[in-house]
């Protein structure tokens, strides 16, 4: 059902003969049209007939289907149509912009842990999604349309929003872009709103809520004023009331053309619902980002899930392509819910690009679209998923965007024991014009000084960048995202790098080359095939992404640094025996399996201490090895006998 129907070819060879003739002929056409629609092309004549459609395609195949014309429309599966009802009037509430109620706007705070098995008790600020806080899907030129849906729901009991039980909106939000509505009002931008109101008691509604953002003027006639903007909703179709329990089954969809704009609000139960209204604002000329989100029912709410609750959400963009979304950190409306957002959307590409990502009150990992990190002594992982040690000693470059650098210093383990191993002695980052430095020894430096900022604090910058600080870890964020978070224990420091849109150029020890996973690349542009061999690893790569001393971001810290490549690896198999043996122990009671990180945690615990363990506590399997003990001259890693 999902391939055009063929048709019968319409030429004809004359018009003479008999009546009879003439009808025999008319006869034989239309059983032929007949059979030939109702057959796909690619199906033989005496195959078995094609399956009906399933009400999940006919749920996809319906919300992409346009509607007759302005107005409201409900319909019933299997029917692949329209059938137009009466409109009602949507809700008198503003579903407010983001920021609209705080002066500092969305900032991202931290999280407990900045890797896997995050403690909820730390006293950490969670990523609450909403009020700008979230993953959205951008794409190249601009959507024709988007859907929202919840890939999986999990522990979800019940949901509150004001007291009141299954009060929610869904909203597919659009970013702010250039409208002709603003001509004339410097800085004014349209915005627009996909809704499904569930107040949680009498009937919902689905409806599409205009801004005039900064519009700074008595707003034209139509319009209702919020602080300097101004907004209307379009006319509402009525749906049943939806629930928590049902939101498993629910999507939204929204649809823009140049003459008409359409929600579409599916209950999963073999129902659509459709409202209609005109292209207010021209979103179909300059829609290129999308947000969708379940938040409170309006003037910048809250729901409220039970505790233990996550939802995967999936948006799905429709733009002519089949290519993946954009991630982008930043979400635009300012209803919220009391879930966290976590770790790294996946991506889906096809007939039905989207992202996808993860909600939850269970904290795991902080979210970036793409999170890179170098942890212990020293194991570096890219945002392509790449894993390889490192050990050379020096200042180099982690990763660098245009947004952001991030620089590490690494020294000689001999002061842990250890002298065949490198640590982190600080690590700092450059976002616009600020400079930010965490030092194991020194602490936290701001801007070239030594700045105290006790558990809990949050530091703000005149750019916008703010530090906050949660026990020994510190999270540096700029407005656009992107952060690093460093984590000091004794004697080292490890520390996580996030990208707050992806794919993007960076490059640096955290970056493969570009446009791949399996690839690494030097500063000068040459790109490496991996496994690399220990040579080229060192005197080849890691030379070229080496700091010199005028340029270094973590020379603040003080430490002495040593340019030096290591003479040997490292590995695991070389520590004492006993040490190994317990070490070994400790990372396979918590949990660790494969056998690149087996061996790097054995390494850590046996060279760290059991604190060691802690980031590989529920870390996946890398995506490929670069250089490890399991990649080097048919060595086997320690341990590999025991997956």
């Amino acid at each position: 059902m999902d391939r055009p129907l063929a048709g019968p070819d319409a030429r004809t060879s004359g018009r003479h003969g008999r009546h009879s003739r003439l009808f025999g002929i008319i006869a034989t056409a239309i059983a032929t049209l007949v059979a030939i629609v109702l057959i796909p092309t690619s199906t033989a004549a005496g195959s078995a007939a094609p399956s009906p459609m399933t009400a999940q395609q006919w749920h996809t195949s319906m919300a992409r289907l346009a509607t007759p014309a302005k107005g409201c429309y409900t319909a019933s599966y299997p029917a692949l149509t329209w059938q137009a009802t009466g409109c009602t009037t949507a809700p008198a509430k503003p579903f407010v912009p983001k920021g609209a109620d705080s002066a500092a706007g969305p900032h991202l705070p931290a999280v407990a842990l900045a890797g896997a098995g995050a403690n909820p008790s730390s006293g950490a600020a969670p990523y609450v999604v909403g009020n700008g806080i979230d993953f959205s899907a951008g794409v190249s030129g601009v959507l024709n349309g988007a859907t929202g849906s919840f890939a999986s729901v999990s522990g979800v009991t019940s949901e509150t929003g004001g007291g009141v039980a299954n009060s929610y909106s869904l909203q597919l939000n659009s970013a702010p872009f250039s409208s002709p509505v603003c001509a004339g009002h410097p800085g004014c931008q349209g915005w627009e709103q996909f809704i499904f109101s569930n107040p949680g008691s009498g009937p919902s509604s689905a409806f599409i809520q205009f801004w005039i953002l900064n519009y700074a003027a008595t707003c034209p006639a139509g319009w209702w004023t919020y602080s300097v903007h101004c907004y209307k909703n379009g006319s509402a179709v009525t749906v049943p009331s939806q629930p928590i329990a049902n939101l498993s089954g629910l999507s939204l969809s929204g649809n823009v053309t140049s003459a008409l704009d359409t929600v579409v609000m599916s209950t999963g139960g073999g129902t659509l619902s459709a409202s209609t209204a005109d292209s207010t604002l021209s979103l179909s000329a300059a829609w290129n980002a999308v947000e969708f989100m379940i938040g409170g029912n309006g003037g910048g709410s809250m729901a409220t899930f039970n505790p233990g609750s996550t939802l995967t959400v999936r948006t799905v963009t429709h733009n002519g392509t089949t290519a993946a979304p954009t991630c982008l950190t930043q979400g635009y409306t300012g209803e919220t819910n009391n879930l966290n957002l976590v770790g790294t959307p996946g991506y889906g590409v096809g007939a039905s690009p989207s992202i996808q990502s993860v909600q939850s009150n269970i904290l795991t990992s902080p979210p970036s679209c793409a999170a890179a990190h170098g942890t212990g002594d020293t194991h570096l992982e890219t945002f392509g998923g790449t894993y390889y040690d490192f050990q050379a000693e020096g200042a180099f470059t982690l990763a660098r965007s245009s947004a952001m650098t991030v620089q590490n210093n690494q020294v000689s383990g001999a002061p842990l024991g250890w002298p065949g191993a490198a640590v982190n002695s600080g690590v700092a980052t450059q976002m616009g014009a600020d400079k930010v430095a965490v030092c194991a020894a020194r602490g936290l430096v701001v801007n070239g000084a030594p700045t105290s900022l006790g558990s809990g604090g949050t530091i703000t910058l005149a750019s916008g960048d703010r530090i906050v600080r949660n026990g020994s870890q510190y999270v540096v964020t700029d407005p656009q995202g992107d952060s690093m978070t460093a984590t000091v224990n004794p004697g080292y420091v490890d520390v996580f790098v996030g990208l707050g849109s992806y794919p993007q150029p960076v490059t640096g020890l955290l970056a493969n080359a570009p446009g791949t996973n399996d690839k690494l690349r030097t500063s000068t542009g040459a790109v490496l095939s991996i496994p690399v061999d220990f040579k080229t690893l060192y005197s080849v790569y890691g030379d070229s992404w080496r700091v010199p001393d005028s340029q270094s971001l973590v020379a603040v810290c003080g430490d002495k640094t040593q340019a030096a490549d290591p003479a040997a690896p490292f590995w695991a198999d070389q520590l004492p025996k006993d040490v190994q043996a317990k070490a070994l122990e400790i990372c396979q009671k918590d949990g660790v399996r494969d056998a690149t990180l087996l061996e790097a945690c054995t390494l850590d615990v046996g060279v760290l201490g059991e604190v060691g363990a802690t980031e590989f506590i529920g870390e996946p399997a890398p995506v490929n090895v670069a250089f490890s003990e399991d990649t080097q001259d048919g060595r086997t890693a320690v341990g590999a006998n025991t997956r």
